[in-house]
């Protein structure tokens, strides 16, 4: 079953959803939440300037609720996330790798195609057996999304979660 953003947001329990939405409206700049103001008020059959107009709260909650989000919106909405609630997941991963990075932020001058299929799914299989198991299947599902090296990821993801 091949990896998508809006799978992986379906997949999600409510409270996280909502915790990743609350990230992203405080956040975000506003040009990132143009697109998802349009969005929510497309899913919500909505005046756009209405969305605007309402309290962070609701629209976190509105945003949680709406399972079908374009790609680009769950991409940021789990990237806020993950980098907020389980950097240290990512930075486990990236130092298994030996990946020059600052934070959980690789280093520019990495270069990504230096990785071999077998490298990454060790790391990833090893990831698998840490404490922060929902935190690790999820950090490991977006890699999937972002393709190039992280691909082959998927063969080694738990079937199920």
């Amino acid at each position: 079953m091949s990896v998508s953003a809006n799978r992986i947001w379906r997949q999600l329990p409510e409270e996280i959803r909502v915790a990743a939405c609350k990230l992203f409206w405080a956040e975000s700049k506003g040009v990132e939440k143009q697109f998802l103001f349009a969005s929510l008020a497309r899913a919500k059959n909505m005046r756009e300037i209405t969305v605007r107009k309402t309290p962070i709260e609701r629209l976190a909650n509105w945003t949680a609720a709406t399972l079908s989000l374009p790609d680009q919106v769950v991409d940021d909405l789990l990237k806020k996330y993950l980098l907020h609630e389980h950097r240290a997941v990512i930075i486990r991963f990236l130092e298994l790798l030996k990946i020059p990075h600052v934070d959980g932020m690789i280093e520019e001058s990495f270069d990504l195609a230096t990785l071999t299929n077998e490298q990454v799914q060790g790391a990833a299989q090893n990831l698998l057996g840490s404490a922060d198991r929902m935190g690790t299947v999820l950090y490991l599902k977006y890699l999937v999304l972002q393709g190039g090296p992280w691909a082959g990821i998927e063969e080694v993801l738990p079937v199920g979660e």
